[in-house]
């Protein structure tokens, strides 16, 4: 670290006089320009280690936080996506739930749909279902994306429709 001498005017003390261009000026010479130009400081190792593992950690947060900045969203955010994801899949579940307990006929995706996402709704639907002698036939309630992800989980998992077989007889019996 270099510290150099600034002079400051004091306003009470008469101007010096301004030297022409062949003139040199005097310089007076202090015990501060005769020493080295440059300061010196002397650490211990434990508080260098202590000032570099400080260093380290202030730019782990900026990088936290430049890598934030980047991917758009907050924890927060976050949060309420997910949540509003959670929302929008109980809405559709409730659809469903309740075209099935009406005795209506749903799509084969839209019950397994239900069944993956809300399997005690879907009992429960399948429970309270009134027969209708003359059913309406509803399109899916589901968007192409919420189709891809349950065509995905039904190739390695068993479909609902065994359940619906375990409960179809219960309900020829009422």
């Amino acid at each position: 670290m270099e510290l150099e001498r600034t002079e400051r005017r004091n306003r009470s003390a008469p101007a010096r006089a301004i030297p022409a261009k062949g003139e040199q000026v005097q310089q007076q010479s202090s015990p501060l320009q005769r020493t080295s130009r440059s300061d010196r400081m002397t650490l211990s190792r434990q508080a260098l280690a202590y000032l570099e593992e400080q260093n380290q950690q202030a730019q782990e947060q900026a990088r936290l936080e430049a890598e934030r900045k980047t991917n758009g969203k907050s924890e927060e955010e976050q949060a309420l996506d997910l949540l509003n994801k959670s929302l929008k899949a109980m809405k559709k579940c409730e659809k469903i739930a309740a075209r099935i307990m009406a005795g209506d006929k749903v799509p084969p995706e839209d019950e397994r749909y239900l069944a993956e996402n809300d399997m005690e709704g879907y009992r429960m639907a399948l429970a309270l279902r009134r027969p209708k002698k003359d059913p309406k036939e509803w399109k899916s309630v589901l968007e192409d994306e919420d189709r891809k992800s349950a065509s995905e989980d039904n190739g390695s998992e068993e479909g609902p429709s065994d359940v619906e077989a375990e409960a179809s007889p219960a309900e020829s019996e009422l």
